[in-house]
């Protein structure tokens, strides 16, 4: 018989329930074999659409009649005489102007020197805040589809209780622009971060020290990785070297 928490746990998964529903789910979760078959086929087919979902850039026409239409929407309705000067710098040729240079902007990839700072601010803001993880379980099977619903990659999530590293839960981070998602260990006394974000094309790091913390990057298809703690750095590369070695 169907478990009646389904339609919950697919409002979980969804990320359309508040906090306290949540947990609740949450917990839920941790216990029925029937509601993690299909959050497990749920994160698989966020996997699957990642990994065959095809990006098209605009066209030349699409894009100039966006900006048409851009510059309708701003030109005056009113009294003409009255524009100030920004209207008329925001209007015509500078909406084009500005439109270009904020998708440049966008398209534009992070730096190194950026991305070793966000990476870094993101895990001691965390800290600071008390706030490790948004979901907080061991079971990967709680926290791997949690991301399902609420970030455009799919994290790897493994317990490595016997190596050391415990899952502990896992996060929504933004770096240099970018949604990442973030699962959570604890190794002795450290905190561990694994970030997993989109590639936009940046030249990574490689290993980084910000304010007494070791941050180290990797790439790995069209996904970026970083794991982030103030622990030695021969245990953060054994670390890493787990998350290499785990099934996909």
């Amino acid at each position: 018989m169907s478990c009646p928490e389904l339609p919950r746990t697919q409002a979980y998964l969804d990320g359309a329930l508040d906090s306290a529903a949540s947990r609740e789910a949450e917990a839920h979760l941790e216990t029925c074999e029937e509601c993690q078959a299909m959050a497990t086929a749920a994160a698989e087919l966020s996997d699957a659409l990642r990994t065959s979902a095809t990006h098209h850039r605009a066209s030349p026409q699409l894009r100039a009649s966006v900006y048409r239409m851009l510059e309708v929407e701003i030109a005056p309705r009113r009294n003409p005489v009255r524009r100030s000067f920004w209207f008329g710098a925001f209007g015509g040729a500078g909406v084009t102007a500005l439109a270009a240079s904020l998708s440049l902007f966008l398209i534009l990839p992070p730096s190194a020197a950026t991305l070793a700072d966000a990476v870094t601010d993101a895990h001691t803001g965390a800290l600071m805040r008390g706030q490790i993880f948004e979901v907080a379980s061991s079971n990967h099977h709680t926290v791997k589809p949690w991301f399902a619903g609420r970030v455009a990659v799919s994290p790897p999530v493994v317990d490595f209780a016997k190596q050391g590293f415990v899952l502990t839960g896992g996060r929504i981070d933004d770096i240099a622009g970018s949604r990442a998602a973030v699962v959570t260990y604890r190794h002795g006394a450290h905190e561990v971060d694994l970030f997993v974000w989109a590639d936009r094309g940046s030249r990574l790091p490689g290993e980084t020290m910000r304010h007494g913390y070791r941050a180290i990057f990797w790439k790995n298809g069209d996904l970026n990785f970083a794991a982030v703690s103030d622990t030695e750095s021969a245990e953060l590369k054994k670390f890493i070297a787990l998350v290499h070695a785990a099934p996909e």
